[in-house]
């Protein structure tokens, strides 16, 4: 598979910030995750939909958070929708789309969810709406970052 380029990313990080975050959430990442990372901080990428049967429309990643020189950052995303008890402790939002919904590295399994923000329920219990609003789109985010189509390829779907 080609690799994804990407643009407009922060400055370059280190595997010490990886390091940091990891520290800051008490989990190891994946290292396709700290590979990637240390070569893009963030930014677009060239290919940006994921095209999938479980989902009705392709979703466009609209882009990955930096983890460090740039905000918001993938940690003041995480810790914020952590506050607000918006999303689990499981998840770590690391890209977004256009409507402000997240794709996100399970902290437990490594695979990658889609959680969208705008479908909580007022008569559910906060894990009740969780559970509601994840939903698995991959087994690793290498396989996520490859597995993205660039917009032609939509719409010959």
């Amino acid at each position: 598979m080609f690799e994804n380029k990407f643009s407009d990313c922060e400055t370059a990080i280190t595997p010490a910030d990886l390091d940091q975050l990891e520290s800051v959430i008490g989990k190891k990442l994946p290292t396709a995750f700290r590979n990637h990372y240390l070569t893009y901080n963030g930014g677009m990428p060239e290919r940006s939909y994921w095209a999938s049967e479980d989902f009705f429309d392709p979703i466009e990643v609209a882009s990955f958070r930096p983890i460090a020189y740039g905000e918001p950052t993938l940690l003041s995303t995480y810790q914020l929708m952590l506050k607000k008890k918006i999303i689990p402790l499981h998840l770590l939002p690391f890209a977004d789309d256009l409507g402000g919904n997240f794709f996100c590295l399970n902290l437990d399994s490594g695979g990658i969810s889609y959680f969208t923000t705008d479908t909580f329920d007022s008569e559910l219990s906060p894990e009740e709406n969780h559970a509601e609003s994840e939903k698995p789109v991959c087994s690793n985010f290498l396989r996520f970052v490859q597995g993205l189509v660039d917009e032609t390829d939509v719409d010959e779907e």
